[in-house]
């Protein structure tokens, strides 16, 4: 989805800061060579996730193991033996009509993701442990370039980029220990599905930008190695800790290029938060506070080894700067229920006519990286419609600000390129729209639209062209082929 800077590996979506730039800039924008891979949406919303979560209700299966359609015999008695199987579809389709380098562009790109576990009690007789696997293909695509066209560090970076068609996503061994409070899991996996899980409601556009630029996170669904520990202390509060590799380019392997994929360092993480939900009180809310250390070399953001400016110098090496740091707080609490948060009958209403408040802050203590804060303030609301309770409409603003030295570096790369060369602004604001509509069977539609204010062209920095402020939309459509085939519980 994003590209990956030589150290911080983001998921791009597009090709190198070179002339489509787009994702990562493969090389000139970051200085990196990564290719990006899917989109930075929260993997805990595309499968099962590891407990203990901020949200038990993105991605819970139902209690009750049902499962109807016609593989639901078969399934079911698989589960029976310790085998679980499940299959979703996300297509992501984005366009650019005003905003950008290149505006009135389209891409679509569509993931297949088929996911397998093993309860390892019925299987070999170990409590609480289990392994997971799942396995994603692309179809679909169309312009993997956008990340070039739109340039923009927080709207270029949502078009997927998947230059592969399939990718290894998880393939993990999860124990419980503690009567279930103390959760260990390791393999190749991801930090997305453990740490700051986004508080919006729309795959495509609620991401915390520092976890992928500036923390190092690949694209949520291209797996590394990594270990995660978790520990629930109470029934609302947990802390955790985990690290992963660093792994340049890896959106161009496989997943499973063991021997190939280049280790850069590690991505050191830890976090503690707090959670209720409508079984517990009328007015649910969590907030989690997470710190990370990435270890790997990167780019510094404006001079070249020779002490000069990298922009006016594209073919010097470029000076590496070691390691990085930055902390995000993340929340959201309901502040308002039609129904006053009252109980009728002893009943408790788990999906109300509500409005909450949500928030994604995140502050880099490095100024060698291209963003030093990034803040995203938005409402919600929840269910207007009590016959179909898992709609919601949102607003949004999000703030950006990058380092002065890295908006020198894009005007410097500008104007050699043939531009102006006239200073970018550091701070970037986006105002958004959002949706999320249950069509039905659990089939979701997530439409989302966006005016940018003062867009920066971080995928394609070496252009004479400069970004325009205006619209981007597009939307999220997810299809639980698992559920409808009767593989999965629905």
């Amino acid at each position: 989805m994003q590209h990956a800077t030589t150290r911080t590996q983001r998921p791009r979506r597009g090709r190198t800061g070179l002339g489509a730039a787009a994702l990562l800039a493969a090389g000139l924008a970051f200085g990196g060579t990564a290719a990006q891979a899917q989109q930075p949406s929260p993997v805990g919303q595309l499968n099962d996730q590891t407990q203990p979560r901020t949200d038990p209700n993105i991605a819970a299966k139902p209690a009750d193991p049902v499962r109807v359609g016609p593989l639901a015999p078969w399934a079911t008695d698989m589960a029976a033996r310790g085998l679980t199987f499940d299959v979703n579809i996300y297509d992501f389709y984005q366009a650019n009509p005003t905003m950008g380098l290149r505006p009135g562009e389209q891409s679509n790109s569509a993931y297949f993701v088929l996911s397998m576990s093993a309860d390892m009690q019925r299987l070999a007789n170990i409590s609480g442990g289990t392994i997971k696997f799942t396995q994603t293909f692309f179809g679909l695509v169309r312009n993997l370039n956008m990340a070039a066209d739109i340039g923009d560090t927080t709207v270029g970076y949502q078009p997927p980029y998947t230059p592969n068609n399939n990718r290894l996503s998880l393939l993990t061994y999860e124990q419980k220990l503690l009567d279930d409070r103390l959760v260990v899991e390791l393999g190749r996996t991801h930090p997305d599905r453990y740490y700051g899980l986004p508080p919006c409601n729309s795959i495509n556009s609620c991401f915390q930008d520092l976890f992928y630029f500036n923390a190092g996170f690949t694209s949520p669904l291209f797996a590394v190695w990594g270990a995660n520990a978790a520990y629930q202390f109470s029934p609302t509060s947990y802390i955790q800790a985990g690290a992963f590799t660093v792994n340049p380019n890896t959106n161009v392997l496989s997943g499973y290029d063991f021997g190939y994929e280049r280790i850069a360092g590690a991505l050191v993480m830890t976090e503690i938060g707090t959670k209720t939900d409508y079984s517990l009180t009328a007015y649910p809310g969590r907030v989690s506070l997470t710190g990370f250390v990435n270890t790997a070399d990167h780019d510094d953001n404006f001079k070249t080894i020779f002490g000069t400016s990298k922009g006016l110098n594209p073919g010097a090496p470029v000076l590496q700067k070691a390691g990085t740091s930055g902390v995000v707080l993340t929340g959201k609490q309901t502040v308002w229920r039609a129904d006053g948060g009252l109980i009728t009958k002893g009943d408790v209403n788990l999906h109300p006519t509500a409005v909450s408040l949500y928030t994604g802050t995140g502050y880099a203590f490095d100024p060698t990286i291209p963003i030093r804060f990034n803040s995203f303030f938005g409402v919600l609301l929840e269910a207007p419609d009590q016959s179909r309770p898992n709609d919601t409409y949102g607003l949004k603003v999000n703030w950006q600000r990058l380092n002065e030295n890295y908006t020198q570096f894009l005007a410097d790369a500008n104007f050699i390129a043939g531009g102006s060369g006239a200073p970018y602004s550091r701070d970037k604001f986006i105002f958004e729209a959002n949706a999320h509509l249950d069509i039905g069977k659990g089939v979701i539609l997530e439409p989302v639209v966006q005016y940018v204010v003062n867009p920066n062209s971080f995928w394609n920095p070496y252009t004479p062209r400069r970004a325009k402020d205006g619209f981007y939309g597009g939307f999220t459509l997810v299809v639980p082929l698992g559920t409808l085939l009767g593989l999965a519980p629905g």
